[in-house]
């Protein structure tokens, strides 16, 4: 963008007519480089945009294989040997913990790799499965769960009760009074919570701080949106506690491991000193120093650490299996807990597809029941799972992410399935998924039967557009990070959909319709689920459920990072060029004033005088100056904000300062602009101008859009 000091005297410009011609050229070429720059910029956008296609090839889907192998020691320890012990050192996951449970008894329990690979001030130690401990991450919620659903068998809590009569302090719920089944469903309709979930040692907090001091605003009516939340079922944690009258990890302690024999698990922040002795060290990848150990402050949902053999005795728990002196819970309990909680009375057509039970996921594939949890810290990477027709279980923690973004993900799809199909799967239920009825396919896994068949409800075109994950930030900066991430579905002229990334991967899946509002990935178990609003008489699909806890919204126009994008950097591009002409322009000045000098002209003739200050020109630059400064700020914060790394609250206030002086400047802006059409500056001058107030303007509504300027900081 081109800006030149502006000139107030008609009379000057007639008197001394080669000083314009001068100054006009160089405000020209810095027009014409600035336009260069915003064509390179809008290519690159646009050809990223129109790269796609409309029918994508994508990556062949899973299959499953019937193994028809005896699910015995022998054959468990060999198969596990060959799928985690020789994938360690390809992935580089430095270590893993495995147990299995079949028949009412502990199976095996192995370990593979390094618990410490001996690249600090510690000793090399090996993976020891009855020893070494692992930090479970997610897989804490369903224990936490167990203990709050023991209370709930001895009447203490009510699932269906408002929370707020358990609570300490004022629950803010806009959208309707959140229960104990909205908290370990993932409905309670809370926008996500990043800051300060996971920490360093030394940034421990009580729990009563976890969930009060900045509580997450309620966005969604409960029990209608699955929206993941750790600070759900982080309240629900800290209600067992407020009920109970024990801290939370005694709690855990003395009525759950202790009830259950797991000597060698704790939810502490420290551990014990014994248990802290044998904890296993995290790293990135084997090649890398361990990182501190990590603080979860969200302590219910992810702070747990166990031994592979007592996550062993937990999943024979949960299968019913312990003596009746070490049960933990009651076989009614057990089967509610196991069932989906909630119903098409809350969830609309969302209930076609994958449904929470309380706390667990319900992970059936056809012909194949099963349950479980997964969980992940920054460095440690964990997954169970039961089958409980066969009752049988398998449990693994990683204490490492591998080299590739996606390794330890892999590895865990790699294993789970693996197991099921090997041992659990014979050739009448694999290729179930491509023969069944629609409507066994729409009452399975854990789904609610759905009238009507694939020929009824949204069709392909339908589902087309840009989606946002229901697990984001809403009302605070943190809106910024929606930008990332985003799902994009677009039709196939075979009548299926390609999603893009699909869920829990980085590639295209293409879904096929095999119910009214339900879509499987073709050749593979994953299902979608939609929901429809009627407006003006269009049934427009505005939810997309999947994997039971988590829902694609459908993007507004000015949300979609295809459109808001390219119009930031755009945006960017155009201020980024008025500060270089800014003082390219001072500089010609000084020179022309320099040359007049030189060629005689009086020190105190209006040619050789400087410009009189324009004041709003100046408060012009200044804003886009901070405008600029802000970005950049919020850029670091975002990264910031997805590695856990704390951002104070002050910082934040700050470049919300930054932004607010850059939205102010619009006035000035504005008038600059105006005073360029009125003066008639010529093409550059006014183009400039009014492309820096355009900028401006975009850059505004983007800062707005995405609660860059909010009330809030907390995210």
């Amino acid at each position: 963008m081109i800006t030149t000091p502006t000139r107030e005297a008609p009379p000057s410009r007639r008197r001394h007519p080669r000083l314009l011609v001068r100054t006009t050229r160089t405000t020209r070429l810095a027009a014409a480089a600035a336009v260069v720059a915003l064509g390179v910029t809008l290519a690159g956008c646009a050809s990223g945009a129109t790269g796609a296609t409309a029918d994508p090839a994508p990556p062949a889907p899973p299959q499953h294989q019937p193994g028809g192998h005896s699910l015995t020691k022998d054959d468990v320890d060999t198969w596990l040997d060959g799928a985690v012990g020789s994938a360690l050192q390809t992935t580089g996951i430095p270590g893993a913990t495995v147990s299995v449970v079949a028949d009412g008894k502990v199976l095996t329990a192995r370990g593979y790799g390094m618990a410490d690979t001996g690249t600090g001030e510690t000793d090399a130690s090996r993976v020891d499965p009855e020893r070494t401990l692992f930090r479970v991450g997610s897989v804490s919620k369903v224990v936490s769960a167990t203990a709050i659903m023991q209370l709930v068998e001895k009447g203490d809590l009510d699932l269906d009760a408002d929370v707020q009569q358990y609570l300490d302090f004022d629950l803010d719920t806009p959208k309707g009074a959140v229960t104990l089944r909205h908290l370990l469903t993932h409905t309670a309709g809370f926008e996500e919570v990043i800051a300060g979930l996971i920490g360093t040692p030394g940034s421990e907090k009580t729990l009563r701080e976890a969930v009060s001091e900045a509580p997450p605003a309620q966005v969604f009516t409960p029990g209608t949106t699955p929206a993941y939340s750790n600070y759900g079922a982080t309240l629900a944690g800290y209600v067992a506690e407020r009920v109970s009258g024990v801290p939370f990890a005694d709690l855990l302690q003395q009525d759950v491991f202790d009830r259950a024999g797991m000597t060698s698990s704790s939810f502490a922040q420290p551990l014990p000193a014994d248990l802290d002795a044998r904890l296993a060290h995290g790293y990135p990848d084997d090649s890398k120093p361990a990182v501190a150990t990590e603080v979860v402050n969200a302590a219910p949902a992810g702070a747990m650490s166990a031994t592979a053999t007592d996550m062993a005795r937990f999943m024979l728990a949960q299968l019913g299996d312990l003596p009746d002196d070490q049960a933990l819970l009651q076989p009614d309990t057990l089967a509610e807990m196991h069932r989906p909680a909630l119903d098409a009375d809350d969830l609309g057509t969302l209930v076609a597809g994958q449904r929470m039970d309380l706390a667990f996921f319900d992970d059936s594939t056809p012909g194949l029941a099963a349950f479980g949890h997964d969980g992940d810290t920054q460095v440690f990477h964990s997954a169970m799972r039961m089958f409980p027709e066969h009752d049988t279980g398998i449990f693994l923690s990683m204490n490492g992410s591998g080299r590739s973004a996606t390794a330890s993900l892999d590895l865990r799809t790699t294993v789970l399935q693996g197991f099921a199909d090997r041992y659990l799967r014979d050739a009448a239920t694999v290729g179930s998924a491509d023969t069944a009825d629609p409507a066994d396919a729409a009452s399975r896994g854990g789904a609610g039967t759905v009238d009507g068949d694939a020929s009824d409800g949204p069709v392909a075109a339908d589902l087309a557009g840009t989606y946002l994950s229901s697990r984001s930030p809403v009302t605070n900066p943190g809106a910024l990070l929606a930008l990332s991430g985003q799902t994009t579905i677009v039709p196939r002229s075979d009548g299926t959909v390609a999603v893009t990334p699909k869920p829990l991967g980085m590639s295209t899946g293409v879904y096929e319709k095999v119910g009214t509002d339900l879509w499987r990935e073709v050749g593979g178990d994953a299902l979608l689920a939609t929901r429809t609003t009627d407006t003006e008489g269009d049934a427009t699909v505005e939810a997309i459920s999947w994997g039971a806890s988590f829902t694609m919204l459908r993007a507004q126009p000015w949300q979609a990072a295809s459109a808001v994008l390219p119009s930031v950097v755009l945006a960017v591009v155009v201020l980024l060029a008025s500060m270089i002409v800014w003082p390219s322009t001072a500089l010609a000045g000084v020179g022309r004033r320099r040359r007049d000098l030189r060629a005689g002209l009086s020190t105190g003739s209006a040619a050789t005088a400087p410009r009189r200050r324009d004041r709003t020109l100046l408060l012009s630059r200044l804003g886009q100056a901070t405008t600029l400064l802000a970005l950049v700020g919020w850029a670091v914060v975002a990264v910031q904000a997805m590695s856990f790394a704390e951002v104070s609250a002050v910082t934040l206030r700050v470049l919300q300062g930054l932004q607010l002086l850059g939205v102010v400047a619009i006035v000035p802006a504005a008038l600059v602009a105006w005073r360029a059409v009125r003066d008639r500056r010529g093409w550059a001058v006014v183009t400039g101008r009014v492309l820096v107030l355009a900028s401006l303007v975009v850059l505004a509504g983007f800062a707005f859009g995405f609660r860059l300027i909010a009330p809030s900081v907390s995210f």
